[in-house]
């Protein structure tokens, strides 16, 4: 299950922040939005969202300053920021509904735990911003979980599609929040899309964890770093893949794992399970830590994702593959991506999984996915796979 993150120790000044409640106004920064959905003679865009629901992170975490540029603000004033460009980005033409609640608790919240601060309603620029500006600081806990169960609510008043946009760290959410995140994903099915934006530095690197497996849920959604969607053309990208398909490019996804058949090198992936870049059942770049072969508790929220495929199926029984990179010798790389597959198993058997549905295999650094000569391409191999044995 997914575990209560905790933080690490950051500066007495930090500390200072999270017990308080920073009340200074968001700078908002020039910005000049790019296009969005430009067709040409070879491609043209369809509108597939009808309505854009934001869940912001209004906790004590997001008082720490952001690392992320040299600017000095907080967290809380980054994800306000970033919904800003957002904002400025979306397309004046479009019929579009939007809405938005804050999270946390404490008296930034009136000593409550949510907070709606834009009911969904047609969207004009003036009265998402006029929302956005609704949460002037931070304090409390986060309970994103609540945020998510009550945002049901108000994804009721659409008539179509919604993007659900978590932007957050990450930080301490509860152990229900991806159990709220599927009961959505269950009551509204293809209808909701989830996206997520997160808002951290580098010792937050687990919550980049959490909000990816919340966007995975929905199987149509995506996470992206705050930093990378900074500039106005890759906002404008963001903003464009949650709002438009794309025509004019003949594609087939028969899994609907979102990876094209042509590119999909498993093409028969269970419903829900994440997958990789090769379109397989995997989870990369696991950071058991030097020469070890324990799950840390950052990264135990990767696997809820393979429990939870598990239960739905099951009849299934699956072969764990260990993969390592290619540093160090061969030989002891085989015993390690052995050793790692076989630690998967037993997490997955201490969550309930019967252990004759697993077997494990190691393949050490035999079958890389990427380039082993960047650090990218390292952490694409250092993965374990999931080989379905039987349905």
């Amino acid at each position: 299950m997914l575990k209560k993150i905790i933080i690490p120790v950051v500066a007495i000044s930090g500390l200072a922040l999270l017990s308080g409640c920073a009340t200074e106004p968001t700078t908002y920064p020039n910005f000049t939005a790019a296009p969005v959905a430009q067709g040409t003679s070879t491609s043209a865009f369809k509108q597939k969202t009808d309505a854009i629901f934001v869940i912001l992170d209004a906790s004590s975490s997001t008082n720490v300053t952001y690392d992320g540029n040299d600017s000095g603000s907080s967290k809380l004033d980054v994800e306000k920021q970033t919904l800003y460009r957002l904002n400025k980005t979306i397309p004046t033409n479009i019929n579009l509904a939007t809405g938005i609640t804050s999270f946390g608790s404490g008296r930034c919240l009136n000593w409550s735990s949510t907070k709606v601060d834009q009911n969904v309603t047609r969207h004009s620029a003036k009265n998402f911003q006029a929302g956005l500006d609704m949460t002037q600081c931070a304090s409390g806990g986060s309970p994103l979980n609540k945020a998510l169960a009550e945002s049901a609510t108000e994804l009721e008043k659409v008539r179509g599609n919604t993007a659900l946009l978590i932007v957050s760290d990450g930080q301490q959410v509860p152990s229900g929040t991806l159990a709220e995140a599927q009961a959505l994903e269950d009551k509204f099915g293809q209808r909701l899309c989830i996206y997520s934006i997160w808002v951290g530095n580098n010792y937050d690197t687990s919550g980049q964890v959490v909000l990816q497996e919340l966007s995975n849920i929905s199987n149509c959604g995506k996470s992206v770093n705050s930093a990378d969607i900074s500039s106005s053309a890759a906002m404008a990208g963001f903003v464009e893949s949650m709002l438009y398909s794309k025509s004019g490019v003949t594609s087939r996804d028969s899994d609907a794992d979102g990876i094209d058949d042509s590119h999909d090198k498993c093409k028969n992936t269970p419903s829900g399970a994440k997958v990789n870049s090769q379109g397989c059942w995997s989870f990369n770049s696991v950071d058991f830590g030097f020469d070890s072969t324990k799950i840390t508790p950052a990264f135990a929220p990767l696997f809820e994702n393979a429990i939870a495929t598990l239960n739905k199926n099951p009849r299934m029984t699956v072969q764990l593959e260990g993969h390592t990179d290619s540093t160090g010798p061969e030989a002891y790389n085989m015993g390690l991506s052995e050793r790692r597959a076989e630690a998967v198993k037993n997490h997955l058997v201490e969550n309930g999984i019967d252990t004759s549905r697993l077997t494990t295999k190691g393949f050490g650094e035999s079958n890389p996915i990427a380039p082993n000569d960047t650090a990218k391409g390292r952490a694409e191999n250092r993965r374990v796979g999931f080989t379905i044995t039987a349905r």
